[in-house]
């Protein structure tokens, strides 16, 4: 009757723990079911160390089931599972953000469409009503953010949100990645996504080599004839930067996702290429009159420069500060690649 008393205090004890154990671990049978066996192993080697005998006895079960500690305590454990982060977990923040720019952008396009709306039906009191917007933003960030909360509490993982056929399949990835030499992210541990699309540069690359050669060779003997020798010159040397730029966009569709510091000083090289061309536009800004301004003569069937006449000096100045603008913009993209990459140098 001892024994069956002592069997039931355990079994009530683990039933406690298992109880108070966070809702992802209970999702997963077996490990909860070796967390219970590995305790209950526990409380009776330490039952009867207590008693001082061969076997346990009720007080030492007792005793034992207290030096466990309470169920909530030992379910807490298994809670300290992440990486602490503003009070959110390092390994579910990537998709905190993430619910947060959708939701972010949700709102702005229904702002926006509402904002619209009340224009064209002359609502103006309601379209310039920004308060309803920061209450929107306010109250999903605050919900985002205690959802996340609770869930780094409780110990969660982006895989507790996963099937086990999900989980396999990311595993089988993971293994194709690994016998291929591919980069295995340092921070998640799983393969990342291709940095670029072989492909798409090599065609790209070299549709702007062709362009390039265009600009240089100019095949086109009528226009030749009508057109300023500088300007000529200019579009010469920016066929031969956009064939360099051409020539590494191929460069790096040949290389594939490999050799990830070549693919970063490509970018920087592309980025030096990008703002050799600006020189060109501000000798184009300065000599507006160079630029041709070709009309159709129908005495000759051809195509006739006049001459940029000084009514369209100010509008080809404007078009190429525009083109200065944005010429300095892009190289924007390739330093936000450069940096991208650091994380592809990481291998397992």
């Amino acid at each position: 009757m001892s024994r069956q008393y002592m069997e039931a205090m355990v079994k009530e004890f683990l039933k406690n723990v298992k109880k108070k154990l966070p809702e992802w671990l209970k999702e997963k049978k077996k490990e909860v079911k070796d967390i219970l066996a590995e305790l209950e192993e526990h409380i009776w080697e330490k039952a009867e160390e207590l008693s001082g005998m061969a076997q346990p006895t009720e007080d030492s079960v007792r005793l034992a089931i207290a030096h466990m500690g309470t169920p909530e305590s030992i379910a807490k454990e298994y809670k300290r599972r992440g990486t602490p982060k503003y009070y959110i977990t390092e390994e579910l923040w990537p998709i905190y953000t993430k619910v947060l720019t959708i939701i972010f952008l949700v709102i702005i396009a229904i702002g926006i469409f509402s904002t619209v709306f009340n224009i064209i039906t002359g609502d103006l009191a309601e379209a310039l009503n920004f308060f309803s917007f920061f209450t929107g933003f306010f109250s999903a960030f605050t919900i985002v953010t205690i959802i996340f909360v609770v869930l780094s509490m409780e110990g969660y993982f982006p895989e507790d949100f996963k099937s086990e056929r999900e989980l396999k399949k990311e595993a089988r990835r993971l293994e194709i990645a690994q016998e291929k030499g591919l980069p295995i992210s340092s921070r998640t541990g799983k393969p990342l996504k291709p940095f670029i699309h072989p492909i798409g540069e090599i065609i790209g690359g070299i549709v702007v080599i062709i362009i390039g050669v265009f600009l240089i060779t100019f095949p086109i003997p009528g226009l030749v004839n009508s057109m300023n020798p500088g300007f000529l010159l200019i579009l010469g040397v920016f066929g031969v930067l956009i064939i360099i730029e051409g020539g590494l966009d191929t460069t790096r569709g040949v290389i594939g996702n490999y050799k990830v510091k070549t693919h970063q000083i490509i970018h920087i090289i592309t980025i030096g290429v990008k703002l050799a061309s600006i020189p060109l536009v501000v000798i184009l800004w300065s000599r507006p009159d160079v630029i041709p301004f070709l009309i159709w003569d129908n005495s000759t069937n051809t195509l006739v420069n006049i001459g940029v006449t000084p009514e369209f000096y100010d509008l080809c100045r404007n078009i190429m500060a525009v083109i200065i603008l944005i010429t300095i913009i892009t190289p924007i993209e390739d330093i936000y690649k450069i940096i991208k990459l650091e994380k592809y140098k990481v291998k397992n």
